[in-house]
């Protein structure tokens, strides 16, 4: 008997997360033992392939690249629909291999006698139905193959999950990606935020800083970056183009993070810096802060790479250079992410790193010259994904003319532009007014939102289960395609004109003030004040009905 792995309030999936569960499925009814899957930061993976555990039934292997992130791995596909008590740790003193889905890193499993042990729990309880390898892109590392050659049988399918495909040895491995979509198809469908870059000058001489696996040793770059007064240069460039953003700070060294984040602490913004070495309550008490926005600015070396979800983050400083193109994929990965009120997330990068790496390009990981697609604009605060999509148009022109043109489809640059829309807190909620459509609203949190629509009596709940930029994404979606985004719209003209007397009347009726209290709004702070108190009424109301939960 198939024990059922589903959890009752698995999240609902999007549209390409669809797409990819069902090309996996495709590929092993063609046939195929490995399928591979390229989708950007930000975009749900795991949701993706907990949806494809639980529909192919059998028993799952889940590998982590590395034994400390194994718990919140864990907790993530808790939260992607797969039953906590389907889920077994294969870590240190835990050996659950009996269990329906084992969660173990390759870390782990490199020791011969806890892989023949995972072998023994497949004689007992059966052999795995489907491997994930998540973060695939270090599945060409010998450990990977000694693993995948112990576990996959003639029935399993091994699907390995990345945002960088194109890191050496991965398609050898998994073959072409299955289903693919890159960061510029990510934020052109609204599922990502658009993002902006500023290039910041730093005397910075790497001359003397060695190079080791393929990129700079951590001790002599934080010596060279100490010289060159980068927590200083850091807080200068912030203040001047970043105030007010969340901002996630990389920089390299242990100790250069603490000085960054004293040297914000000094200018009197509230940061904190966090490093690996820090105990998991305190880890988890700065980052508790961050996100309630107690700490404006969070500074790490590195620590926050993978595995941390952070979508209210509006500014990434680039404070260390890299000449690895997947580190700093990884570290602009971190700010794209949808957030309500969240309009596009800023690149500060005072390093020059974005020199050698094209977002687009990064991506898909393609094997072409990074140093081809340099010159992004990065020195006038204007849209990274504007010109990546304008380098993509320039290469299809290019290989059209010499006539080796793929089809390509064509966007506008326009789909970038999109306006923020104007959310509104309702307590520990979200608002979003529509006009005479009514609301729609985010409500649960911190890691589990629902969405539903409000107009009047009537209570429409359009998803559930989905992460904060996944509400986010849809709420909005939804807004733009009934054709009410424009009322909705941070921008909007209107917002600016003066507010009209019967909004007037209407909050001096509300909140009881004579209306020359109320005659300098706008109308759009007019509007955030009814609408405030209007959605507060109709969230009670059907809170009360059992209608929302």
């Amino acid at each position: 008997m198939v024990r059922d792995m589903s959890a009752p309030d698995a999240p609902t999936l999007r549209d390409y997360q669809v797409t990819a569960v069902e090309a996996c499925e495709q590929a092993a009814a063609e046939g195929r033992r490995r399928a591979l899957v390229a989708l950007p930061t930000g975009t749900g993976k795991t949701v993706a392939f907990a949806a494809l555990i639980r529909r192919r039934k059998g028993r799952a292997l889940v590998v982590a690249h590395r034994d400390e992130p194994l718990a919140q791995a864990g907790e993530k596909l808790i939260a992607a629909g797969i039953a906590a008590e389907t889920i077994g740790l294969v870590k240190a003193g835990s050996d659950e291999t009996t269990a329906p889905v084992v969660l173990a890193s390759v870390q782990t499993l490199a020791r011969t006698s806890r892989r023949d042990r995972l072998v023994a729990g497949m004689r007992d309880a059966g052999p795995f139905a489907t491997v994930v390898v998540d973060e695939a892109h270090h599945a060409p590392a010998q450990s990977y193959g000694a693993l995948l050659g112990a576990v996959e049988t003639p029935d399993t399918l091994t699907t390995g999950w990345t945002a960088t495909p194109g890191r050496t040895g991965v398609r050898e491995l998994f073959g072409a990606p299955v289903f693919a979509r890159d960061l510029v198809d990510m934020i052109a469908a609204g599922w990502l935020c658009d993002l902006r870059g500023r290039r910041v000058g730093i005397d910075l001489d790497t001359a003397t800083v060695r190079r080791s696996h393929g990129d700079f040793v951590e001790g002599d770059l934080a010596r060279a970056l100490g010289a060159a007064d980068a927590p200083g240069a850091i807080v200068r460039a912030w203040r001047r183009w970043g105030e007010g953003r969340p901002t996630l700070v990389f920089t390299a060294g242990v100790d250069l993070a603490h000085e960054t984040a004293q040297a914000f602490g000094t200018a009197g913004i509230a940061a904190e810096a966090v490093d690996g070495a820090a105990e998991s309550d305190h880890r988890a008490a700065v980052l508790g802060r961050f996100r309630t926005g107690a700490t404006t600015v969070l500074v790490n070396c590195a620590l926050f790479t993978e595995g941390v979800d952070l979508p209210h983050v509006a500014c990434v400083v680039i404070g260390r250079p890299t000449l690895s193109p997947l580190l700093y994929a990884q570290m602009v990965g971190r700010g794209t992410r949808l957030a309500p009120g969240k309009a596009d997330c800023l690149i500060l990068d005072l390093v020059g790193a974005s020199d050698a790496h094209d977002l687009s390009h990064l991506a898909m990981g393609e094997g072409a010259d990074l140093r081809q697609l340099a010159g992004l604009p990065l020195d006038d605060g204007a849209s990274l994904l504007q010109a990546a999509l304008g380098n993509r148009e320039r290469r299809r022109q290019l290989e059209e003319l010499l006539g080796t043109a793929r089809r390509i489809v064509a966007r506008t640059v326009s789909l970038f532009g999109r306006a923020a829309m104007h959310w509104l807190g309702v307590g520990g909620d979200y608002a979003l007014g529509l006009g005479d459509r009514g609301y729609l609203i985010l409500t649960g949190g911190p890691d589990r939102w629902t969405v539903y629509r409000l107009a009047g009596d009537d209570t429409e709940r359009l998803g559930a289960g989905l992460t904060l930029d996944g509400a986010t994404a849809l709420a909005e979606g939804w807004a733009r395609t009934s054709g009410t985004g424009h009322l909705a719209a941070s921008g909007a003209r209107w917002r600016k004109h003066r507010a009209s007397d019967k909004q007037i009347a209407a909050l001096a009726r509300l909140r009881r003030v004579g209306p020359e209290v109320l005659s300098n709004l706008t109308k759009g702070e007019a509007h955030d004040l009814l609408s405030a108190s209007f959605a507060t009424q109709q969230l009670g109301r059907a809170r009360r009905r059992g209608l929302v939960a």
